[in-house]
């Protein structure tokens, strides 16, 4: 019912509704009806099965993110569920229901579980500018686009190799951020230090050099993987798919959904995927091919990962309302203290 009332919740829901009138109002029925006829379906098995993995390399970096070690069934089964509460809930409720399952179940405060996640959407920006930097100069896009993502792309590694000087100086760090909040008093001071704490603590791992680089390296891995999905539903739809296309319909998507939404992007989803594919290989994919080709995607994405929760919360002996009574409660003694 809290949900209810957020402004935000239905700034989301209006967002889905309108980018899903957008992306199916030029679409014929009879040309969708006829895309989805003429797909060859086989190519959705290894789609599926690459999906699994892709939710595995997900945990992998997790756990190494948490800097403990044995704890994979806890961070893939916190993974799907996560997936779960992000597909049926709105407001991202996928991100503190991992964070609670992990904690608890691994024993590690949520305080550091919280930052890790806060790395690993700082990992996932960094992969995908690093895609976009690598496929703007094979796509017929206007000089001004193609600059305009590489000087993106130039910022976020800045700002990578900052985070890990603010990591490696941290006491420096604190009491310069200390001083700043001084002078600015309007600033939310004691909140803004404790999200700075959560994600220098989650930062932690970076500064040892194997963590970093297998943080890296399983980052790139999920990706490579993620891509691999797209590729193959391209397959089913449409003989010749290269790399580009999978990789920017992937950028561009995974830009799309920090946009507010229904629970499970519905509407973003379609309509983003639809123009990645249409605007820059306007001469391959039609809005109805496209679109055939964003809801087939997205339904491997949606009923892998809510499954995979389902079974998470059998394997680690957790109910959905149970999760969600103790992620208010935290909310509730945070906002308390």
């Amino acid at each position: 019912m809290k949900m209810l009332k957020s402004v935000r919740f239905w700034i989301g829901m209006g967002i889905s509704a309108l980018t899903l009138w957008l992306a199916i109002r030029v679409v014929p029925f009879n040309s969708f009806q006829s895309s989805l006829a003429q797909a060859d379906f086989i190519w959705l098995i290894p789609a599926v099965l690459v999906q699994f993995l892709a939710v595995w390399s997900r945990a992998e970096r997790w756990m190494v993110l948490l800097g403990k070690k044995g704890i994979l069934k806890t961070t893939y089964w916190g993974e799907s569920i996560g997936f779960l509460f992000t597909n049926v809930l709105p407001l991202r409720m996928g991100e503190p229901a991992r964070a609670v399952v992990v904690s608890e179940k691994a024993q590690i405060p949520l305080v550091q579980v919280a930052g890790s996640i806060l790395v690993e959407r700082v990992l996932d920006v960094a992969t995908v500018v690093f895609g976009l930097a690598l496929v703007l100069p094979f796509m017929d896009v206007p000089k001004l686009v193609s600059d305009a993502g590489l000087t993106f792309g130039a910022i976020v590694l800045v700002a990578l190799v900052m985070l890990w000087f603010i990591v490696r100086f941290r006491q420096q760090s604190e009491r310069l951020l200390q001083f700043v909040l001084k002078r600015f008093t309007f600033l939310p001071g004691q909140a803004i230090q404790a999200r700075w704490g959560e994600l220098v603590d989650g930062l932690a791992p970076l500064t040892h050099w194997r963590s970093g680089l297998l943080a890296v390296f399983w980052s790139l891995v999920s990706w490579v993987f993620s891509i691999s999905i797209y590729w193959f539903v391209l397959r089913a739809y449409q003989p010749n798919p290269t790399a580009v296309e999978a990789i920017f319909i992937v950028v561009a998507l995974a830009l799309a959904i920090a946009v507010p939404s229904s629970p499970g992007f519905i509407g973003v989803f379609q309509y983003v995927g639809q123009q990645a594919l249409v605007l820059p290989f306007h001469g391959k994919y039609t809005p109805s091919s496209a679109l055939a080709i964003t809801l087939t995607s997205h339904l491997v994405y949606y009923l892998i990962t809510t499954g995979l929760g389902i079974v998470g919360l059998w394997k680690i002996g957790e109910s959905f309302a149970r999760i969600g009574e103790r992620i208010m409660t935290r909310r509730r003694v945070e906002k308390e203290a």
